[in-house]
């Protein structure tokens, strides 16, 4: 149900009203019966109304919503009007009534009056943004397993939280209150802030924490004893962090903590908002001025959307259409069929109408081995806005590769990139062909038609993310039979979180994947709350990690600690994984196991053994667990190496309940053994030619002692040296990591090879090469054989050593080792295959080969390799790429990636002939060198730099880190040197660019290539015999450049579209490719600062660029306009930021600061040092504004006053609150504007005294 939120509609309940609520979400047909099971009544949602159950009798019990519901449910904006007590002492009535469920969200909540404003119990609840007003009680929760309360504000209430000990009366379970979690709050004038019965040495948790009370009596008091447990007072108290409950301390003991103040985190500017360090929120957006923008439906634009054609190509020119126009795509109902991946760009803006599905079906998703994206929102490294609400994320049948959504950007403002609303179903619904029909429960083996994906939702390293009620549910029952059969359908993770942040999960929840349900990876400044999980109900059957194999991602877990033999429930998902992350706020946790191979006698025998441990920390520090209830688990926390926190004596009615978890707080959890290393990294010369999955097994941590981390190559692995501990390289987890990192390796590179023709692996294989000979051991003693070997007798040859040396089991084993292997020194040192056949002769070893393996390495082709600069080289001993870079003034890189034979720029292999590339002007890179340290030192512009060093990243971002494998001497001028074209000479310099500065005529007698530009500044005519690679690196242009410039030659096939004698561009103009913006015209506002402090907080906040050549007024305009952005301005001459308003606080100040030219057009002034000049497309200024809620005054005048009485403006046809705010804050430069009689606009600097803080609804009138 969807109010118009522009002009809410109201429910009057009549004085004839009979019923639970004026809306229900659930009706009983019996005393224990009803139409919907509590727990599986799934996606609902209420939102923008007015109820008002005044008219009913007092003593009714009218509520405004009977809401029992479970996930996937939401309540938003909407106002409830109640009888109030002073009015009424004995009104019974309620805003909202919730017995039981498994929820869910609720946010922008307005109750006013009422017995209770919301009389609420549930398995477990989000709550953010609700208002209470005059109610005897503002909430009463009379039970849960876990609750996150954000953000609440109570003002005028005798009580603001009543929390009891469960509902009492015959259809009680007797369960009380697990855990609440309270953050954020505001309360006013209240008696009692929290009035509890429930305060004793056992499991519930109550915790409070960054909230303040104005005016409270009595904070929280224990009805039970009569006790105050924390004090108010007349004034304002602040409460950094307040409970009472069970908590695991750093050194994993636990115990019951007694009312008193908590260990709190210092919340990172990112997260939080406001002068009082909330938690940042953002509720969806509501479009009300789309400004320039359009509405896009995604029918009307051409999708059919009926779960059987397929739409990919519709929808992928729909959202790119759309994000260049900045319109919002509005998706209708239906099933809407990709066989592809989609991109969401950035820029988009999304609204379903009831959860319309995006549907990936189809053979590209079906191989679990090459995973692929079917919704990709944005790319890798992009900033901007992404805004999607009100959709569902499915798939059809067996798409067992299937990535249901990749979120790579990262927000240009707080929020600015979200998730309203959305969720991700696979299976249990007619049309997905993963029905009962099609995938029963306990059919004894695997059914490959049933694994449906690989990943739910991964949000990459560089990305951020608001989310809020997002589901992401595995199908355990058929959502369309009548008796909700159980099923079994498979999916492998739930959500990856790989951000940095900020990354906000608001009331979000993931069922029933086999790995994991939430993984945090190298994450940071992520809050949580509540998050809720359920395991897979067959599980352990399959044990986990099947039917799927680990690595595809980062941080796969591969359940080595787990034994059939020793536990049958060890091998289950992990609810939630926190690895090598930080800054981390679990808000509340709800991670429950209900079933073992669908058997619920785990759980019913009060064992609570449906799995082992639930929830692991690895090497992750400032790591705050606030509230965290587990069921069904043995061991609810279980560090890496650390000591596990039980569940049985936190036990809390059914479930079990801590109020803090303090393991990670202050101190590094879950400490490794080893730090790990990575064999590859994403700089690795060649590693983007592998596919996705391949890469991240390429690049995975290896958690192994690091001094092998240098064994990539043959070598006779002997004694180590003194300073490196033998037993630490021994470790059996190193060996199995490496192990783990070839099987990964082998699974998703399959038959992918580098450069050179080597596998993938053969880096690791070389590694555990190395461990096999280090750690060899006597069978006898039991010591290492390195050892024993070593202290054997010296002889002259093999022929002398003596027999009982030369036959030991350590050096016949370490000779059949190394003779077994292609990774080892055996085949580069005839001395090993001479020692193994006077061993085979002396020790009787008949059957043993002698013969070494083939090298890893394939054979090079006896065909000579093109050389472009016919210079070749045979390399010597202490050769490197850098140092014969300086000698023959060449790039290292160039060296290294023309010349598949070197392995290593740091120690090439003797007496390889190499073929040297062009020569060049070159740079020796110093260790603190960045792109804009060369450009000074050289004279280049930083963009000169990777068209001259192809294989720098856009930003420059590795140009250190692929040192180690590249050398450190790049090029400052072209290879080979300043081109001279043979016809028609021009001045552009291919120097600095591939492109020309200006276009020539091609030459009298050319026959252009078809459709090859004329926007032309070099051309060149192929010659017979001419190949592509030729003609590209003789001309110094990109393939990518020349296709484009010239459309008769493919990508694919360039060498073999050139037809000689055919004239072909190969120096494009700019102008070639570039098509000119309608700008609009635009309104110049003045020179604004905020805070005076512009540097550090901008006035304008959603987007922008710095450091800019050339910039100017136009160029920001044309920058913003192209982003979707109607106010931009312009500081310090060269940086450019855009939004759709004045940010609060700004403050227009003196056009004296605003003294900085633009540095693209001196004539202009673009801003000043600390000050940004603002400009707009219309004549009117949009500012931000926070309502401050309807006042009265006496004498019928505004409650703001300026310095002189304040400016009051009358608009009889054209007032609202944007226009007074503009006139208020950019004309007047008030901090303050109230509006009143619908067209009087005040502007002031203070609040009036005396003024009076009244409802919201006296405040009526609509702006004329």
């Amino acid at each position: 149900m969807i109010g118009n939120p522009l002009d809410l509609p109201t429910i009057l309940a009549a004085p004839s009203f009979v019923g639970l609520g004026v809306i229900t979400s659930n009706v009983y047909t019996g005393e224990t019966s009803q139409w919907y099971l509590n727990t599986n009544n799934f996606l609902r949602s209420v939102r923008n109304f007015i109820i008002d159950v005044r008219p009913t009798p007092a003593d009714a019990q009218v509520c405004g919503i009977h809401w029992q519901v479970a996930q996937g449910t939401s309540l938003e904006n909407i106002h409830f009007y109640m009888t109030k007590p002073k009015d009424d002492p004995k009104t019974t009535q309620q805003g909202i009534y919730m017995e039981n469920g498994s929820g869910g969200f609720l946010s922008d909540l307005y109750f006013v009056g009422g017995k209770y404003g919301a009389y609420m119990g549930n398995q477990q609840f989000t709550a953010s943004g609700l208002y209470f007003e005059e109610a005897e009680t503002a909430i009463q929760i009379h039970w849960d397993w876990g609750w996150t309360m954000q953000n609440i504000v109570v003002d005028n209430c005798k009580i603001g939280f009543t929390i009891v000990g469960g509902a009492g009366g015959p259809m009680s379970t007797g369960q009380g209150i697990g855990s609440l979690h309270m953050t954020d709050l505001r309360m006013h004038y209240v008696k009692v802030a929290v009035s509890t019965s429930i305060m004793s040495d056992n499991s519930t948790a109550l915790l409070l924490s960054n909230s303040g009370f104005y005016y409270v009596d009595t904070i929280v008091e224990d009805t039970s004893k009569k006790q105050v447990l924390l004090p108010g007072g007349p004034k304002t108290i602040n409460v950094d962090t307040w409970g009472f409950g069970r908590v695991t301390s750093a050194d994993g003991t636990t115990a019951f903590h007694n009312g008193a103040k908590l260990d709190s985190p210092v919340r990172d500017p990112s997260v939080v908002t406001g002068a009082r360090s909330q938690f940042f929120t953002r509720r969806r957006p509501k479009y009300d001025d789309l400004g320039f923008s359009q509405i896009l439906d995604a029918k009307g634009y051409g999708a059919k959307g009926d779960g059987k054609t397929d739409d990919t190509a519709v929808l992928r020119h729909l959202f790119s259409a759309a994000a260049n126009m900045s319109a919002v795509v509005y998706i209708p109902f239906g099933v809407y069929i990709i066989t592809d991946t989609v991109e969401i760009p950035v820029g988009s803006r999304v609204i379903g109408q009831a959860w319309p599905q995006i549907m990936a079906t189809g053979s590209k998703f079906s191989d679990a081995l090459h995973p692929r994206v079917a919704v990709r929102v944005g790319l890798p490294g992009q900033v901007g806005v992404v805004e999607i609400q009100n959709m569902m994320m499915t798939v059809k049948g067996a798409t067992a590769g299937a990535i249901m959504m990749e979120w790579n950007v990262h927000e240009s403002g707080q929020g600015s990139v979200g998730l309203w609303d959305t969720h991700f179903r696979v299976g249990g619904a007619a049309g997905t062909d993963l029905t009962v029909k099609d995938c029963p429960k306990l059919s004894g083996k695997v059914n490959k038609n049933c694994v449906a994906a690989s990943l739910m939702l991964h949000m990459t390293p560089n990305s951020s993310g608001y989310f809020e009620n997002v589901w992401m549910w595995t199908a355990d029952h058929d959502f369309d039979t009548a008796d909700q059969t159980q099923v079994d359908i498979y999916v492998g993770r739930g959500m990856l979180v790989e951000s940095k942040g900020p990354t906000w999960l608001w009331g979000t929840s993931v069922e029933h994947c086999v790995l994991y349900q939430y993984q945090l990876s190298g994450a940071q400044n992520v809050v949580m709350g509540l998050i809720q999980t359920e395991a897979p109900y067959f599980q352990s059957f399959p044990e986990a990690p099947a039917p799927f194999t680990p690595g595809a991602f980062p941080d796969d877990p591969v359940f080595h600690d787990c034994s059939p033999k020793n536990s049958k429930s060890c091998a289950v998902a992990w609810a939630l994984r926190i690895v090598d992350s930080s800054a981390v706020h679990v808000l509340s946790a709800g991670l429950y196991s209900f079933f073992s191979r669908y058997d619920q006698t785990c759980l019913k025998s009060g064992r609570h053994d449906c799995q082992d441990k639930i929830f692991y920390a690895e090497q992750s520090y400032d790591v705050w667990v606030q509230n965290l209830v587990t069921l069904g688990s043995i061991e609810m926390v279980s560090p890496l190496n650390g000591v596990p926190t039980l569940g049985k004596p936190n036990r809390n009615g059914f479930a079990s309940s801590i109020l803090a978890w303090l393991g990670g707080s202050k101190n590094v959890t879950g400490q490794r053994t080893f730090e790990g290393y990575r064999i590859h990294s994403e700089n690795t010369i060649d590693i983007g030619d592998f596919p996705e999955a391949c890469q991240n097994t390429l690049t995975a941590l290896v958690r192994c002692d690091d001094h092998t981390a240098e064994w990539t190559k043959p070598s006779y692995h002997g004694l180590l040296p003194e300073e490196v501990d033998v037993d630490s390289v021994c470790d059996k987890g190193c060996a199995q990591a490496i192990l783990d990192w070839r099987l990964a390796v082998d699974t998703y590179c399959g038959n992918s090879t580098w450069h050179n023709g080597a596998a993938a692996g053969v880096l690791g294989s070389f590694i555990s090469q190395g461990i096999n000979e280090t750690c060899q051991t006597d069978k006898n003693t039991g010591k290492y054989c390195n050892d024993i070997i070593y202290d054997f007798t010296l002889s002259e040859t093999i022929e002398k050593m003596p027999n009982n040396e030369l036959c030991s089991d350590c050096y016949v084993g370490r000779l059949k080792m190394m003779q077994a292997s292609p990774f080892s020194y055996y085949n580069k040192d005839s001395f090993y295959e001479d020692a193994l056949e006077q061993a085979v002769k002396r020790c009787s070893l008949s059957n043993q080969p002698t013969t070494a393996k083939d090298s890893p390495f394939p054979p090079e082709s006896s065909e000579p390799a093109f050389c472009l600069s016919d210079v070749t080289y045979t390399t010597k001993a202490g050769d490197t790429c850098d140092s014969l870079a300086v000698n023959y003034s060449v790039s290292s890189a160039a060296i290294f990636t023309g010349n598949p034979a070197i392995v290593d720029c740091n120690d090439m292999v003797e007496g390889v002939k190499i073929c040297l590339p062009l020569q060049c002007k070159i740079y020796k890179l110093e260790e603190d060198d960045t792109c804009m340290t060369v450009a000074d030192a050289t004279g280049l512009d930083q963009g000169d730099i990777r068209p001259l060093n192809p294989w720098v990243h856009e930003l420059c971002g590795n140009l250190q880190s692929a040192t180690e494998t590249l050398g450190r001497v790049i090029c400052i001028t072209p290879p080979g040197g300043k081109f001279e074209h043979n016809v028609n000479n021009t001045s552009s310099d291919p120097a600095y660019s591939e492109y020309a500065d200006k276009a020539v005529p091609p030459p009298k007698s050319a026959t252009l290539a078809e459709k090859t530009t004329k926007e032309c500044g070099r051309w060149y005519t192929v010659q017979k015999g001419d190949d592509c690679a030729r003609v590209l690196v003789q001309h110094h242009i990109s393939l990518s450049l020349f296709t484009q410039a010239n459309p008769s030659v493919s990508q694919d096939d360039c060498t073999a579209d050139l037809l000689p004698g055919r004239t072909y561009c190969v120096g494009p103009t700019k102008a070639a490719f570039a098509a000119e913006p309608t700008i609009p015209p635009h309104w110049r506002f003045g020179c604004f600062a905020r805070e005076a402090d512009t540097t550090n907080l901008t006035v304008l906040t959603l987007d922008g660029i710095s450091h800019v050549k050339p910039m100017s007024i136009i160029a920001c305009q044309s920058y913003c306009y192209q982003q979707g952005w109607t106010v931009w301005g312009i500081q310090n001459g060269d940086s450019c930021f855009c939004d759709n308003r004045l940010r609060m606080d700004s403050q227009i100040i003196d056009d004296s600061k605003c003294n900085v030219h633009c540095n693209g057009n001196t004539t202009n002034v673009c801003g000043g040092k600390d000050a940004i000049e603002v400009f707009a497309d219309k004549e009117m200024l949009r500012v931000e504004y926070e309502s401050l809620g309807c006042y009265v005054h006496d004498g019928n005048t505004p409650a703001i006053r300026g310095t002189t009485g304040g400016d009051t403006i009358e608009s009889p046809d054209e007032m609202s609150v944007d226009a007074c705010g503009s006139l208020c804050t950019v004309d007047k430069g008030a901090d303050f504007f109230a509006l009143w009689e619908g067209n009087l606009c005040t502007c002031g600097m203070t609040m009036v005294p005396g003024a009076r803080k009244v409802s919201d609804d006296r405040c009526n009138v609509p702006c004329t």
